[in-house]
């Protein structure tokens, strides 16, 4: 993780270190690699593992900040957006924003009361999208939905009780795709708001799909066909 946060250009501004792991040939250059030359800060074997929260820490340990990111700009720049409503789980919000870079979504925009997308977990399941995707929370879910529409997106919710078949869509156009609650899905509110509902079709015997699973499935599907339509 470390080294995806150089990768993807964070300003780290301090870094903590075993004594064991200062004295892998690998992990001193990885310290090298760091720009600014932050403060490194070594620590006996036995107090690391205080200091962290992992059962099995690897030794290393960075104090980055955060990239600053202005929802304004994504509204008026971005071509797919995708947003998680009432989102709970930090795996699965880790494992969206990987499909999402994956799958050319250009941030993640989460309602109030979902998972901060910087908890520890989301961050290490995200495997350093988080770094890349920008990805905001906190927001009103009515308020959001009516900022999405202004500023000209197709709002698209994924819902496993709808019409219409994912593949049937058309992701051509800016696009906003809603997904919701890993137990309750998209609420009813929501779903009023939102003409463009789509299904996974499925075996009978499978009532739904994990959220962060449909959610790919369907990114998968809108980068398909924007491909092919770039492509001509």
């Amino acid at each position: 993780m470390v080294r995806e946060a150089i990768e993807s250009h964070l300003q780290i501004e301090e870094v903590f270190v075993s004594e064991s792991c200062r004295r892998d040939p690998g992990i001193q250059a990885l310290l090298r690699q760091i720009p600014g030359k932050p403060e490194i800060v070594e620590v006996s074997d036995r107090l690391f593992p205080t200091i962290v929260s992992t059962e099995n820490p690897q030794g290393l340990l960075a104090l980055a900040r955060l990239p600053s990111i202005q929802v304004e700009k994504l509204l008026r720049s971005a071509s797919m957006l995708l947003v998680g409503c009432e989102l709970q789980d930090p795996g699965n919000l880790g494992t969206l924003l990987r499909s999402a870079e994956a799958f050319g979504v250009e941030g993640v925009l989460l309602t109030q009361t979902s998972v901060n997308p910087w908890n520890e977990k989301v961050v290490r399941a995200s495997a350093g999208s988080i770094f890349r995707v920008p990805c905001l929370g906190g927001f009103d879910g009515a308020g959001l939905i009516r900022d999405l529409a202004d500023s000209g997106f197709s709002l698209v919710a994924a819902n496993p009780k709808a019409n219409l078949d994912f593949r049937e869509a058309d992701y051509h156009s800016r696009i906003a795709l809603l997904v919701g609650n890993e137990g309750r899905g998209l609420s009813q509110e929501v779903l009023n708001r939102i003409q463009v509902q789509i299904r996974i079709p499925m075996d009978a015997a499978v009532e739904s799909l994990n959220v962060s699973v449909a959610a790919s499935i369907i990114l998968c599907e809108a980068a398909r066909q924007r491909s092919k339509a770039n492509s001509r």
